[in-house]
């Protein structure tokens, strides 16, 4: 009996403190699948130009341009894949040690990123 209290209130804890992609507005992950860095989602597949950098063409090749990435991610705002800097470098956000992108607009702005509330049908 003891056991089962113990492991329900951990696991109560647990799933209070779990981490997701956009906190506000994702569906709580669990202990078990935490979020990846992108070195851990690619694997050997993370690509490597000669220099040792990732660029912007190299991820466009699995992921699409930012055409079809800002059409993914227009239910969010500010959409990050629509800049007035045109197209910038993934790595400007998604840094490959990190599960959650670093938003490199607010290194000018002060944005938060949240889902747009789609209007009941």
């Amino acid at each position: 009996m003891k056991k089962t209290l113990l492991a329900l209130a951990s696991l109560a804890i647990t799933s209070a403190f779990s981490l997701s992609v956009y906190a506000a507005d994702a569906p709580a992950a669990s202990a078990a699948a935490q979020p990846k860095t992108l070195e851990q989602v690619h694997g050997a597949m993370w690509p490597k130009s000669v220099d040792g950098y990732v660029t912007k063409y190299q991820c466009m090749k699995c992921h699409g341009d930012y055409e079809k990435l800002g059409q993914m991610t227009s239910d969010l705002s500010p959409n990050p894949h629509k800049s007035h800097l045109g197209q910038v470098n993934c790595e400007d956000c998604h840094k490959p040690n990190l599960a959650k992108p670093v938003l490199m607009c607010n290194q000018c702005h002060n944005f938060t990123i949240r889902k747009i509330e789609k209007p009941a049908k």
